[in-house]
């Protein structure tokens, strides 16, 4: 077709125009794509003969493959295989076939096709779940992309026939659903598709292919602002995502109502059970508790606002004391037991309370006694300190700082620094070790879909202290991965995931892959510790307040002792009275390091319990 370009006109001009630069490997990536969609669309004009056409087609895209993995470049093939049995793909990218009808896409296109679509998306979808997501997504195009292809999967499978089994139709929609909240979690930190180049392509999910931003009266395309771009591209892909979650919901209802009618009984068939009335009045009991429990805990909460403070100030201070985790719906699950943990979390829908913050003097007397068990971490403790007492004094009501970094050699006492300022404070406190871990489902959750499915620790936690604020420790944040592990496909690296954690706008909007629906996590405090600073991205420092806390002298050796004969009576559930006492000064002449130091007062409690007896 090139060797003939000049002498072609039209529709064969363009492809071959298109088809130039879709193989220039001097070009940039998203240029290529460009071209090849430009190619591809024109291909069916110059070419209606259908075997010709797949075979030309997949050579093309065979050409471009190996430097142009990605989303795109799978819409790209679903599109090439779609047109060849006459669908157009246009109609696909619109939402004119989106219906809640279980026969929809059946109905449009018939069955063989719609069968023959499926199939196709199934096989392009198994390359999302292999490969990380931090290589599938390599700016904003490739996440409009694949938003595109999970919106068409999830609908898709729910255009299956109701006489097939429901379950791997809901795992296949929840997977789905749980890797495109992890999309939207990339969005804000996703480059434009031309870094310095005003966009000029549609960023809506729905875009019909060939459309431009263009001015109604000249007819030239309109540069797009690309943060106006990537707020447009968030705001539609959570509406689409609302949408196919309850869509998914309102399935399950129709499959139940209908499959227990339709699907005849044979030998060796077993057909759908109706959910027992037991297993819905479980969910609902649980979901009345867990609503009870959080307006029980608000309640007590209001109380001791109104021993503390006048009436006259508690309706300015109200707001400021309490915040609400979920404000949407949480989208259910079918699976009974998956309904039961889900109905547990609706007590998050209800405003919960703020930790207070003491009054000054009852803050400083607290803080003194931070630096008579830490006397080496001075520093440390003024960095949180100084933030809270402003704000106390300014009359602010409830605790809040910027995130902090303890940077020390192993042994410092950096963990037990951040669990004493939780219990000397009052906050739950709340230890993540994302040192070592690969991939972010500690923060994020596990998607329904598999069978570890859960929560995060995070959301447990706010759950089941029925608080909207804890103290999390993020421990050794230097050791954590920049990279998604290769055996996980639906999870980001963990720095990654770190940064919309720590981002005040994006943790208001934190989607937990279980939940599957956004959690305001603006009101946790962070302390993170770390040995050293040079693995630590520079995106996730500046994110950070990083504070030394040196290593201890001997001097502070008594000190340290006290502190360990408080965690081990703690960890054995015991008063501290009645912890044996110790040689303090010999412990600390024989102790080479913190750590000895630690193991030595352990093991002198053991021996010297074992030696006098247990006390009366």
């Amino acid at each position: 077709m090139l060797a003939s370009a000049d002498g072609l006109t039209g529709a064969a001009l363009s492809a071959a125009e298109a088809l130039r630069p879709a193989l220039d490997e001097r070009l940039a990536r998203l240029d290529r794509l460009d071209a090849l969609d430009r190619c591809l669309g024109w291909l069916p004009v110059v070419m209606p003969e259908p075997r010709a056409l797949e075979c030309l087609s997949h050579e093309l895209l065979r050409a471009v493959a190996p430097a142009l993995q990605g989303p795109r470049h799978r819409e790209l093939q679903l599109r090439s295989s779609a047109v060849q049995v006459g669908i157009a793909w246009s109609h696909l990218r619109t939402g004119a076939w989106d219906t809640d009808l279980p026969t929809g896409l059946t109905e449009r296109l018939g069955a063989q096709q719609s069968d023959w679509l499926r199939n196709e998306m199934a096989s392009v979808m198994n390359l999302c779940w292999r490969e990380p997501l931090d290589e599938q997504l390599h700016d904003t195009e490739e996440a409009a992309a694949l938003i595109r292809l999970l919106r068409l999967y999830v609908l898709l499978n729910l255009d299956t026939s109701l006489s097939r089994s429901a379950q791997p139709m809901l795992n296949a929609c929840a997977r789905a659903l749980g890797l495109w909240a992890e999309v939207e979690q990339r969005l804000p930190q996703l480059p434009t598709p031309r870094p310095g180049v005003p966009m000029r392509r549609p960023m809506g999910l729905y875009a019909v292919h060939g459309d431009t931003n263009q001015d109604e009266a000249s007819g030239a395309a309109q540069p797009q602002d690309p943060d106006t771009a990537h707020q447009a591209l968030l705001q539609d892909s959570r509406q689409a995502r609302q949408q196919a979650t309850r869509q998914v919901a309102g399935h399950t209802d129709i499959i139940a109502a209908v499959q227990p009618a339709s699907t005849p009984s044979s030998p060796g068939s077993f057909p759908v059970v109706p959910r027992s009335l037991a297993g819905e009045v479980a969910i609902t009991a649980a979901r009345e508790a867990s609503v009870a429990a959080s307006k029980s805990a608000l309640a007590a909460h209001e109380a001791a606002l109104a021993e503390r403070y006048a009436p006259a100030a508690l309706d300015a201070l109200r707001p400021h004391t309490r915040w609400q985790v979920i404000r949407e719906p949480i989208p259910e699950m079918r699976d009974k037991d998956d309904r039961l943990t889900l109905a547990s979390y609706e007590g998050l829908r209800v405003p919960l309370p703020l930790v207070l913050l003491p009054e000054v003097a009852a803050l400083e007397v607290r803080i003194t006694q931070l630096h008579g068990e830490f006397p080496w971490a001075t520093q440390a403790i003024e960095v949180a300190a100084g933030e809270m007492l402003a704000r106390r004094r300014l009359g602010a009501v409830s605790f809040a700082w910027a995130p902090i970094l303890l940077v020390g050699p192993p042994g410092t006492g950096k963990t037990r620094l951040a669990r004493r300022l939780a219990e000397v404070m009052g906050l739950v406190f709340l230890p993540l070790g994302v040192g070592g871990s690969s991939d972010s489902r500690l923060l994020t959750g596990t998607s329904r879909g598999w069978a570890s499915g859960e929560p995060s620790p995070i959301v447990r936690t706010l759950r089941d202290r029925r608080l909207a604020q804890i103290l999390v420790l993020l421990d050794e944040v230097d050791k954590c991965s920049t990279h998604g592990s290769t055996r996980t496909v639906n999870a980001a690296p963990m720095q990654a995931a770190l940064l919309g954690l720590l981002e005040p706008e994006s943790s208001r909007n934190w989607i937990d892959g279980y939940l599957q629906v956004p959690c305001d996590l603006s009101k946790l405090l962070f302390v993170a510790t770390a040995n050293r600073l040079g693995t630590i991205e520079a995106a996730l420092m500046s994110r950070l307040q990083p504070v030394l806390v040196p290593t201890p002298e001997r001097q502070h050796y008594p000190v340290i002792v006290q502190q360990v004969v408080r965690d081990v009576a703690s960890d054995w559930g015991l008063p501290v009275e009645v912890m044996p006492a110790l040689d303090v000064s010999g412990l600390a002449r024989a102790a080479g390091s913190v750590r000895e130091l630690v193991r030595l007062v352990r093991r002198e409690i053991v021996r010297e319990v074992s030696v006098s007896g247990a006390p009366h």
